[in-house]
C-alpha cells in the first residue's frame, strides 16, 4: 500500500511538529514523574535511615549510661578491693600488746625488778628493759625465758654492774640492761 500525502507542505510541516512536540511532551512527563517517583523513594528512604539513626544514637547513649554505671561499680570495686588490703596488712602486723606485756612479766623471775622499759617500733632493738636483780643469774634465767617466748627474739644484754649506794634495800643489787625485739614484728 501506497500513501500518498495530499497535504499542504505547511500543514504537513505543522502536523510533523506537533507529533514531534506531543512525543516530547510525553518523554518530559515521562521523565518528570520518573524524578517524582524517585523523589519519593529517596525521601522514604531518608526517612528511615534517619529513624534508625535516631534508633541507634538512643541505643549507644543507654549503652553508654550502663557502661558508666559499670565503670562507677568497678571503682567501687577497686577500691573496696584496696581497702581490703590494706586492712589484711594492718592486721597481720597487728600486735596484742596485753598478751605482750604478760608474756613479758610471766617471763620475769620473782626476784626481778622492771625499772624502766622503752619501746620504739621504727628502731632496732624494738624494746630496751631496765631493771635490777638480786644476781646475775636471775638476768640469765630472765634472758633464757625471753629467748623462749613466742613474742620476743634477739635478747641481748647491754649492761650490768652491781648497785653501789648506801640505801640497804638497793645494796647488793644488781642493776641490768638487755635489749630485745618483738617477734612478730
Amino acid at each position: 500500500m501506497i500513501n500518498i500525502n495530499l497535504l499542504p507542505p505547511q500543514l504537513k510541516m505543522k502536523r510533523i511538529a506537533a507529533k514531534r512536540n506531543a512525543s516530547l511532551l510525553s518523554i518530559c512527563v515521562v521523565i518528570i514523574l520518573a524524578v517524582a517517583i524517585l523523589g519519593i523513594i529517596a525521601r522514604s528512604l531518608e526517612s528511615t535511615f534517619a529513624t534508625n539513626l535516631n534508633s541507634s544514637k538512643n541505643e549507644i547513649e543507654k549503652n553508654t549510661g550502663v557502661l558508666d554505671q559499670y565503670g562507677d561499680l568497678q571503682d567501687r570495686a577497686v577500691f573496696i578491693n584496696d581497702r581490703w588490703q590494706t586492712t589484711q596488712a594492718i592486721a597481720k602486723n597487728r600486735v596484742s600488746w596485753s598478751q605482750v606485756l604478760q608474756d613479758l612479766n610471766n617471763s620475769a623471775p620473782s626476784d626481778v625488778q622492771f625499772d624502766n622499759l622503752n619501746m620504739d617500733a621504727d628502731k632496732t632493738p624494738n624494746f630496751v628493759l631496765q631493771g635490777n636483780t638480786t644476781s646475775e643469774r636471775e638476768i640469765i634465767k630472765f634472758k633464757d625465758k625471753l629467748e623462749e617466748s613466742a613474742f620476743f627474739k634477739n635478747v641481748t644484754f647491754k649492761s650490768s654492774s652491781l648497785s653501789q649506794t648506801q640505801d640497804q634495800e638497793a645494796a647488793g643489787k644488781v642493776k641490768f640492761t638487755l635489749e630485745f625485739n618483738l617477734e612478730n614484728k
